[in-house]
Protein backbone atom coordinates (compact mmCIF):
# COMPACT_ATOMS: atom_id res chain seq x y z
CA UNK A 1 0.00 0.00 0.00
CA UNK A 2 0.73 3.30 -0.87
CA UNK A 3 0.78 6.50 1.71
CA UNK A 4 -1.25 9.29 0.74
CA UNK A 5 2.49 11.13 0.59
CA UNK A 6 3.70 9.37 -2.48
CA UNK A 7 0.34 8.73 -4.24
CA UNK A 8 0.70 8.87 -7.88
CA UNK A 9 -0.81 11.80 -9.43
CA UNK A 10 -2.36 11.10 -12.75
CA UNK A 11 -1.71 13.75 -15.19
CA UNK A 12 -4.56 14.99 -16.58
CA UNK A 13 -4.16 15.77 -20.78
CA UNK A 14 -3.94 19.47 -20.89
CA UNK A 15 -5.93 20.95 -24.01
CA UNK A 16 -3.79 23.45 -26.04
CA UNK A 17 -4.60 27.10 -26.00
CA UNK A 18 -5.83 28.82 -28.49
CA UNK A 19 -3.21 32.10 -29.25
CA UNK A 20 -4.73 35.01 -28.48
CA UNK A 21 -3.58 38.06 -29.17
CA UNK A 22 -5.00 41.23 -27.86
CA UNK A 23 -5.00 44.57 -30.12
CA UNK A 24 -6.27 48.01 -29.52
CA UNK A 25 -9.26 48.67 -31.01
CA UNK A 26 -10.52 44.72 -31.75
CA UNK A 27 -12.25 43.83 -34.93
CA UNK A 28 -13.94 46.65 -35.73
CA UNK A 29 -11.93 49.31 -34.46
CA UNK A 30 -10.49 52.33 -36.05
CA UNK A 31 -8.87 51.63 -39.45
CA UNK A 32 -9.72 47.78 -39.14
CA UNK A 33 -13.51 48.71 -39.50
CA UNK A 34 -13.01 51.12 -42.38
CA UNK A 35 -10.95 48.60 -44.25
CA UNK A 36 -13.85 45.92 -43.68
CA UNK A 37 -16.94 48.56 -44.94
CA UNK A 38 -14.98 48.90 -47.76
CA UNK A 39 -13.95 45.11 -48.22
CA UNK A 40 -17.45 44.35 -48.29
CA UNK A 41 -19.00 47.15 -49.98
CA UNK A 42 -15.98 45.77 -52.88
CA UNK A 43 -17.63 42.15 -52.57
CA UNK A 44 -21.03 43.89 -52.72
CA UNK A 45 -20.18 45.97 -56.13
CA UNK A 46 -18.52 42.61 -57.75
CA UNK A 47 -21.52 40.70 -57.25
CA UNK A 48 -23.68 43.30 -58.62
CA UNK A 49 -21.77 43.78 -62.08
CA UNK A 50 -21.42 40.00 -62.55
CA UNK A 51 -25.45 39.67 -61.81
CA UNK A 52 -25.80 42.94 -64.03
CA UNK A 53 -23.68 41.31 -67.07
CA UNK A 54 -25.78 37.97 -66.74
CA UNK A 55 -28.98 39.79 -66.62
CA UNK A 56 -27.46 42.03 -70.27
CA UNK A 57 -26.67 38.45 -71.76
CA UNK A 58 -30.10 37.09 -71.45
CA UNK A 59 -31.95 40.46 -72.49
CA UNK A 60 -29.51 40.34 -75.49
CA UNK A 61 -31.00 36.56 -76.08
CA UNK A 62 -33.88 37.30 -75.88
CA UNK A 63 -33.80 40.68 -78.50
CA UNK A 64 -31.57 37.98 -80.65
CA UNK A 65 -34.54 35.22 -80.64
CA UNK A 66 -36.74 37.81 -81.38
CA UNK A 67 -34.87 39.91 -84.15
CA UNK A 68 -34.70 36.03 -86.02
CA UNK A 69 -38.12 35.32 -85.72
CA UNK A 70 -38.88 38.68 -87.61
CA UNK A 71 -36.58 38.05 -89.91
CA UNK A 72 -37.50 34.41 -90.72
CA UNK A 73 -41.03 36.30 -91.36
CA UNK A 74 -39.47 38.70 -93.63
CA UNK A 75 -38.11 36.08 -95.44
CA UNK A 76 -41.06 33.80 -95.95
CA UNK A 77 -43.05 37.22 -97.03
CA UNK A 78 -40.24 37.98 -99.63
CA UNK A 79 -40.44 34.60 -101.30
CA UNK A 80 -44.38 34.76 -100.97
CA UNK A 81 -43.99 38.13 -102.87
CA UNK A 82 -41.25 36.76 -104.96
CA UNK A 83 -43.78 33.76 -106.01
CA UNK A 84 -46.36 36.80 -107.06
CA UNK A 85 -44.46 38.30 -109.25
CA UNK A 86 -43.31 35.83 -110.94
CA UNK A 87 -46.69 34.44 -111.80
CA UNK A 88 -47.39 37.73 -112.33
CA UNK A 89 -44.50 38.19 -114.76
CA UNK A 90 -45.62 34.84 -116.54
CA UNK A 91 -49.13 36.26 -117.31
CA UNK A 92 -48.49 39.69 -118.34
CA UNK A 93 -45.90 37.41 -120.59
CA UNK A 94 -48.86 35.38 -121.88
CA UNK A 95 -51.16 38.64 -122.61
CA UNK A 96 -48.88 40.48 -124.42
CA UNK A 97 -47.40 37.75 -126.75
CA UNK A 98 -48.20 38.56 -130.20
CA UNK A 99 -50.81 35.40 -131.18
CA UNK A 100 -52.21 36.27 -128.00
CA UNK A 101 -53.08 40.16 -128.85
CA UNK A 102 -54.06 39.12 -132.20
CA UNK A 103 -56.63 36.17 -131.00
CA UNK A 104 -58.19 38.82 -128.14
CA UNK A 105 -58.36 41.56 -130.38
CA UNK A 106 -60.11 39.59 -133.50
CA UNK A 107 -61.93 37.17 -131.08
CA UNK A 108 -63.28 39.60 -127.60
CA UNK A 109 -62.80 42.56 -129.34
CA UNK A 110 -64.41 41.63 -132.41
CA UNK A 111 -61.53 43.99 -134.84
CA UNK A 112 -60.33 42.89 -138.13
CA UNK A 113 -57.25 42.86 -139.96
CA UNK A 114 -56.69 46.28 -141.79
CA UNK A 115 -57.33 45.67 -145.53
CA UNK A 116 -54.49 46.38 -148.04
CA UNK A 117 -56.33 49.00 -149.57
CA UNK A 118 -56.54 50.83 -146.45
CA UNK A 119 -52.97 50.79 -146.37
CA UNK A 120 -51.25 53.97 -148.08
CA UNK A 121 -47.21 54.49 -147.48
CA UNK A 122 -45.55 57.59 -147.97
CA UNK A 123 -42.14 58.51 -148.59
CA UNK A 124 -41.15 62.14 -147.95
CA UNK A 125 -37.93 63.29 -149.29
CA UNK A 126 -36.22 65.89 -146.71
CA UNK A 127 -37.65 69.06 -148.14
CA UNK A 128 -41.38 67.62 -148.81
CA UNK A 129 -44.30 69.09 -147.68
CA UNK A 130 -47.89 67.02 -147.02
CA UNK A 131 -50.18 69.65 -146.86
CA UNK A 132 -53.79 68.72 -146.15
CA UNK A 133 -56.97 70.28 -147.61
CA UNK A 134 -59.00 72.05 -145.22
CA UNK A 135 -61.57 73.42 -147.54
CA UNK A 136 -65.03 71.65 -146.41
CA UNK A 137 -65.38 69.98 -149.59
CA UNK A 138 -62.23 68.20 -149.59
CA UNK A 139 -63.20 67.03 -145.69
CA UNK A 140 -67.16 65.76 -146.91
CA UNK A 141 -65.17 63.96 -149.42
CA UNK A 142 -62.58 62.30 -147.40
CA UNK A 143 -65.72 61.60 -145.25
CA UNK A 144 -67.49 59.62 -147.75
CA UNK A 145 -64.51 57.44 -149.25
CA UNK A 146 -63.31 56.40 -145.70
CA UNK A 147 -66.90 55.44 -145.14
CA UNK A 148 -67.18 54.11 -148.33
CA UNK A 149 -64.34 51.75 -147.99
CA UNK A 150 -64.99 51.25 -144.72
CA UNK A 151 -68.56 49.40 -146.08
CA UNK A 152 -66.26 47.07 -148.46
CA UNK A 153 -63.95 45.62 -145.44
CA UNK A 154 -67.03 44.55 -143.44
CA UNK A 155 -68.49 42.75 -147.14
CA UNK A 156 -65.75 41.41 -147.61
CA UNK A 157 -65.11 37.95 -146.40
Amino acid sequence: MQTAAFQTIEVQEQQPRPAVRVVKGGRYGGLNKARHVFRTFGRVLVCALILGLIVSVVQSQAVITELSGQIEETRRELADEQSEYDYLSTSLSNITSRANVAQIAEGELGLTKADPSQKTYLKLEEESVLTKNTSGAARLLDSIKTAALSLIGTLDP
